[in-house]
């Protein structure tokens, strides 16, 4: 079976629009949360939390290309666009037929979708619309947007699993490239910020409401204060390729994909599966190719909620044990959705190229039912050459990424 590297990342995040500013902002303990404003005058919203990404410039797009993009589709390009910079790729000298686009996101463009529909109930009908707006809503816009932008003509898929889109593009490029059908898969996931998405987690008291007034002391995964989630915008994207192909341009690897694993509990729509989370846990780290020292660092999908976080600690204890170091980025980052699986993907080879592995912020007091491994509370230097990575979604949609560090390190 071929090894799977990744050679390039780009990202946009609340706190950068590139994997760089985000782990600067990450080792200076920033937060990238906010309190929304126009929210506050949102009928029954009680939280009021948002984690907004800066904008990026887009103007070297073609307008014939971007005037079909919404703001998740231009943060997804944008990081598209730097993945393969970083991994000195041009796709036009490639064979099409060897690379795919895996991406997607949690919805279409909330906004154009507010927009589309108040148009059409105030004037009773389409009589106004832009032609444009459909491409905006599509479930697949995303992906075909990023394509478009890319002159791309190969296969494109457009995974939809909210919280384990990107993660489960990860895994199936893994197995694509393994399995010798492509030779390169960019995979990837984008969000924009709505209060559409807090509401779904406000409505079933999931969503962080006790710190509407302190913002940055929210969200706070695994501590006795933790009160539910952030949610945040932005775009993550990866360039995997097998070792011959990347190779080839004399690149250097971010990480290696060591194995990966989705799968669904079929349980509860909203209620995370302890058992269903090992399972996954545990056949990411078997799916690898080769015997592998057992993973010292798990990122966490850890966002915040009671019941979640205590029920992902469950099952890394039940698999990896207590020793286990465990932090969460979405106390500095909040919760983006589709994209958090690339985006905590890359920034853990990140960590082990560094030895250096960040902390959860906002993590004062671990809660005693998290209390079952070694929570990472300020920055801890370490060297480590195999890490988890775990995304899970509603509808018991679970994912585990099995990463390795560059061997170039």
């Amino acid at each position: 079976m071929k090894r799977v590297f990744l050679s390039g990342a780009g990202m946009v995040t609340s706190l950068g629009t590139s994997l760089e500013e985000t782990w600067q902002g990450l080792l200076e303990g920033k937060s990238g949360v906010r309190y929304m404003e126009d929210w506050k005058s949102l009928k029954g919203l009680s939280s009021h939390l948002g984690a907004p990404a800066p904008d990026v410039d887009i103007r070297s797009i073609p307008r014939t290309v971007r005037r079909t993009m919404s703001r998740m589709s231009q943060l997804m390009v944008h990081s598209t666009l730097d993945a393969l910079a970083k991994a000195n790729l041009d796709l036009k000298t490639i064979d099409p037929t060897r690379v795919a686009i895996i991406m997607g996101s949690t919805t279409g463009s909330p906004q154009t979708y507010k927009e589309y529909f108040f148009k059409a109930y105030e004037v009773g009908g389409p009589e106004g619309q832009l032609g444009t707006s459909f491409f905006k809503v599509m479930n697949h816009s995303v992906a075909s947007n990023v394509a478009s932008a890319l002159d791309f003509c190969g296969p494109v898929l457009a995974p939809s699993s909210a919280c384990s889109t990107s993660s489960q593009a990860m895994v199936m490029g893994w197995e694509y490239i393994k399995s010798g059908l492509y030779d390169i898969v960019i995979a990837g996931g984008a969000d924009e910020l709505h209060h559409t998405s807090c509401e779904v987690f406000d409505i079933v008291f999931a969503a962080s409401k006790k710190y509407n007034d302190t913002p940055q002391m929210s969200p706070r995964p695994f501590d006795k204060d933790r009160d539910g989630l952030v949610v945040s915008e932005g775009a993550g994207v990866v360039v995997m390729e097998s070792a011959d192909s990347m190779r080839a341009r004399g690149v250097a690897a971010l990480g290696e994909v060591l194995g990966g694993a989705f799968g669904c509990s079929g349980a509860h729509m909203s209620k995370s599966d302890t058992e269903a989370m090992m399972g996954i846990i545990r056949q990411s780290i078997s799916r690898a190719a080769s015997e592998n020292e057992k993973p010292r660092y798990v990122n966490a999908h850890a966002t915040g909620t009671f019941q979640g976080d205590q029920a992902e600690v469950e099952a890394i204890h039940g698999v990896l044990g207590s020793e286990t170091y465990v932090s969460s980025l979405k106390g500095h980052l909040g919760h983006s959705l589709a994209p958090c699986g690339a985006i905590e993907a890359a920034l853990s080879c990140k960590m082990m190229n560094e030895g250096l592995i960040l902390p959860t912020r906002n993590l004062v007091e671990v809660s005693p039912e998290c209390d079952l491994v070694q929570h990472v509370k300020e920055p801890l230097p370490v060297v480590f050459s195999t890490a988890v990575s775990t995304n899970f979604a509603f509808g018991g949609f679970n994912t585990s990424l099995f990463l390795g560090r560059s061997p170039d390190c």
